[in-house]
């Protein structure tokens, strides 16, 4: 047997193997179930949660603990957790308890990197099941998106489960399976577009940031790759349809509990909508201004207090409900208080000071510049599957990031666990592809990459 193949016997399958299926099945059912299936929980602790103590053993069992440290990304991962555990939490135990691990989740769940990165290591034909695994994510989201939105906006389904779907992150998953589709990684069938561009659409209606989330990532692989015939078709098909939705006046009425946080009437799903959020990225547009211009005041606040006041160093800490600390208290559900200002920089800057937030910064940094080193690397060597993976990452990646500008996302598990996998998933990637003794499998993992990627079987 290959050393690339990873058909093994059944009986010879490891911990880490097991625990590498399971990891599967959670980043499956968070992007499928989201907050529903986030909620799975055995007290005090959530099924997330249990997935990263079982992660911990299979990081310790792979052997590769010290490996998961040679890279830039990795190093500065490291520097962030150790800053924002010792600096910034366990200070604020003793006063905040649980809350105290809550809040931390942000970086905390930094922890499902190195597990995947030492999964990586471990076995590098692990690697081969990324590519088919978001192909099977991003076929169920394509479908299932206009649905759902569609039944929580026009039945009493709403009411079941509303409270349990974030717009933002199908939003992303659309967006990696709109990528996966430009570089050849799923089949571009006609009907498939037309679901992706109903769902991009509908999800683009939502909010600003979940646009933003989803024009800028496509618009990076476009011109990275090269596929202007690809994004162009992509473009004309979104085009068409917005058009048309534009012509017939055809809009699909939100409810609040599809957007429990705004304290004024939801904005419906129609072209007029999306065309109002994109001109209110850069003006104030028909009542748009009010949800933005809150924003801005509290994250001038938190500004305020670090870079110029007396939480430069280390924050208010994580524990603390920053909503009340800064007295930018919104809703009026007590049981569900906001705690967090809607920008994961912020609230990282709230929370760890500005040592935190460079931290952050050169994490996220030399993560990228690493991912568009390799694609480049990658595309002067004509290894193009290669560039398209790391393309594929980078962009994947960015877009929660980007989602996570704008909303509460990165800090729970539903985008948390994602982006810290991918991030992962990139780190790992890179030390397969420019590891000499795995030069002669990489034929391999491109073969099944681009299988069944295109409608004619070509990529």
């Amino acid at each position: 047997m290959k050393q690339g193949d990873s058909r093994r016997p059944a009986t010879s399958y490891t911990f880490t193997d097991y625990y590498f299926f399971a990891l599967g099945a959670l980043l499956g059912g968070y992007a499928i179930g989201q907050n529903a299936f986030a909620y799975i929980s055995f007290p005090p602790v959530y099924i997330g949660e249990i997935i990263l103590a079982f992660g911990i053993i299979a990081f310790l069992k792979s052997r590769c603990v010290a490996a998961t440290l040679v890279t830039p990304p990795s190093m500065m991962l490291l520097l962030l957790g150790g800053w924002a555990i010792f600096a910034c939490a366990l200070p604020y135990i003793h006063e905040f308890g649980i809350n105290t691990f809550r809040d931390s989740v942000i970086v905390a769940y930094g922890a499902f990197a190195f597990i995947v990165v030492a999964l990586l290591c471990e076995r590098p034909e692990r690697l081969q099941l990324v590519i088919p695994f978001f192909r099977m994510i991003g076929s169920i989201v394509i479908v299932l998106a206009p649905i759902v939105i569609l039944l929580l906006s026009t039945s009493g389904m709403q009411y079941v489960i509303g409270p349990y779907i974030k717009s933002g992150a199908i939003g992303v998953h659309l967006t990696g399976a709109a990528i996966m589709m430009l570089l050849g990684f799923m089949r571009r069938s006609r009907t498939l577009i037309i679901f992706l561009v109903i769902g991009l659409a509908l999800i683009a209606a939502r909010s600003r940031g979940s646009q933003l989330a989803i024009i800028i990532p496509i618009t990076i692989a476009v011109i990275c790759s090269g596929r202007w015939r690809q994004g162009g078709a992509i473009a004309v098909a979104a085009v068409g349809l917005l058009g048309l939705a534009y012509v017939l006046d055809l809009a699909v009425p939100a409810t609040q509990t599809w957007c429990p946080e705004r304290s004024g009437p939801c904005r419906n799903f129609s072209a007029e909508q999306l065309v109002d959020n994109f001109s209110s990225i850069f003006t104030a547009e028909k009542g748009l201004e009010g949800t933005k211009s809150w924003r801005q005041e509290w994250w001038n606040t938190i500004f305020n207090y670090t870079f110029n006041g007396p939480y430069f160093w280390t924050g208010r800490g994580f524990g603390i409900n920053l909503a009340e600390a800064d007295n930018f208290i919104v809703g009026d559900d007590p049981t569900k208080p906001l705690r967090s200002p809607h920008s994961c920089h912020l609230t990282i800057l709230a929370r760890t000071g500005v040592p935190g937030l460079v931290l952050w910064f050169l994490t996220l940094s030399t993560w990228s510049a690493m991912l568009l080193m390799n694609m480049l690397r990658a595309r002067s060597d004509g290894e193009k599957v290669w560039a398209d993976f790391f393309l594929l990452i980078f962009c994947y990646a960015i877009s929660f990031v980007i989602d996570g500008s704008f909303d509460v996302s990165l800090e729970g598990p539903v985008y948390g666990v994602w982006f810290w996998c991918l991030f992962g998933v990139g780190i790992g990637a890179t030390m397969i592809y420019r590891a000499s003794s795995w030069a002669e499998h990489k034929s391999d993992w491109q073969t099944a990459a681009r299988l069944s990627a295109a409608p004619d079987g070509q990529s």
